[in-house]
């Protein structure tokens, strides 16, 4: 498990005041590093927590294995890849929207894959969204502002 640290602090933004946990579940450390460039480029207030794998993704949401001394807070949005190893990231979505206590936390299905199959699976395993990662960096970043100006800013979520 990794936690990212590299992103800029909210006192360094300043307008935003807000920090945000987003959770990215994401195996491809390219993928990662463009995440991170993405977000550090947006100026977006969210602090970043990397999991390499369903099962990091799912010790980490129940404070079980290595993640039992994982901060307290949840994040406040899950961002997750369809292909990952060992579970797949449907396996992983109906483990999450299957755990007893875990308030309803927002899932974006955030992958290269465009197949129908995988769309309609991810939505009916609880997914609230699914956006294909796009090719150019620049829509990218602009998908991340979307998802955080939707999601963390604008649609009303439960208590944590």
């Amino acid at each position: 498990m990794s936690h990212v640290a590299e992103l800029p602090e909210p006192s360094a933004i300043g307008h935003m005041t807000t920090t945000h946990i987003i959770m990215l579940v994401e195996d491809n450390p390219a993928d990662v590093m463009i995440t991170q460039r993405a977000i550090r480029d947006s100026k977006l207030s969210v602090d970043l927590i990397v999991l390499r794998d369903g099962r990091e993704a799912i010790d980490y949401l129940s404070r079980q294995g290595q993640a039992s001394e994982a901060p307290s807070r949840l994040p406040d949005l899950i961002l997750l890849d369809v292909n990952l190893p060992g579970m797949t990231g449907r396996e992983v979505l109906e483990r999450i929207r299957g755990m007893p206590g875990l308030p309803p936390v927002p899932v974006v299905v955030l992958t290269t894959s465009n197949r129908q199959e995988d769309i309609e699976q991810m939505y009916r395993a609880g997914a609230n969204s699914y956006i294909q990662k796009p090719q150019e960096f620049t829509r990218f970043v602009t998908i991340l502002r979307t998802i955080d100006a939707y999601w963390l800013r604008t649609a009303l979520l439960p208590p944590r």
